[in-house]
């Protein structure tokens, strides 16, 4: 029984160190649940659209941490997506969206300012619609991945932060969307350190 337990221990020591040992989910820790993004898309087949979207957040003061972490990922969240001026009368079902974000956090201002900034290339989702009800799916590559020497700072201390998401999308459907205006209300997402 021992050996059971202290193979256990080697176990979660070594997989510690590799980075494969994760924190429970931070939920919504940059404060973007409800926020929402408008992006009015260009007048080509592939309508494409850029817009940012700006929160505050309070330091993660909670953050009781066993060991240094290696890491600090932050999954992105939509939770609705609504269509307005320029939109087809009957919005088209499936609507493929490919999106790249950046998110960059930060604090202070001046000699004081950090920041850290992430990139999520080729995000991909689809969106259904039945009636005015539209539904989003499929949510794929949608990882930020900060560094967690500069993330951590920011996030535990020093007061109010703020968070800049900035995203392009691309939308494919019959009939396009070129001249839409489409509306993400993004979700809370997770944040995650990995040891």
């Amino acid at each position: 029984m021992k050996r059971v337990a202290l193979l256990g221990s080697v176990l979660a020591l070594a997989f510690a160190g590799c980075g494969l040992i994760s924190s429970p989910p931070i939920d919504n820790p940059f404060q973007l649940n409800g926020k929402q993004t408008t992006f009015n898309l260009g007048p080509s087949a592939a309508a494409t659209g850029t817009a940012n979207v700006t929160a505050t957040f309070e330091d993660l003061t909670n953050l009781n941490l066993p060991a240094n972490p290696s890491g600090f990922s932050y999954n992105l969240a939509i939770s609705s997506v609504s269509f307005g001026a320029g939109c087809p009368a009957t919005i088209p079902s499936p609507i493929n969206v490919t999106m790249s974000a950046t998110l960059t956090i930060s604090d202070g201002s001046g000699a004081t300012a950090r920041s850290a900034q992430s990139t999520a290339n080729n995000v991909q989702f689809t969106l259904t619609s039945s009636g005015s009800q539209v539904t989003v799916g499929n949510l794929t590559n949608g990882t930020l991945n900060l560094n967690v020497g500069q993330t951590l700072p920011i996030i535990q201390n020093g007061g109010q932060n703020t968070a800049v998401l900035a995203a392009q999308i691309t939308t494919v459907s019959t009939p396009d969307l070129a001249g839409c205006a489409m509306t993400i209300t993004w979700g809370g997402g997770q944040g995650v350190l990995r040891f």
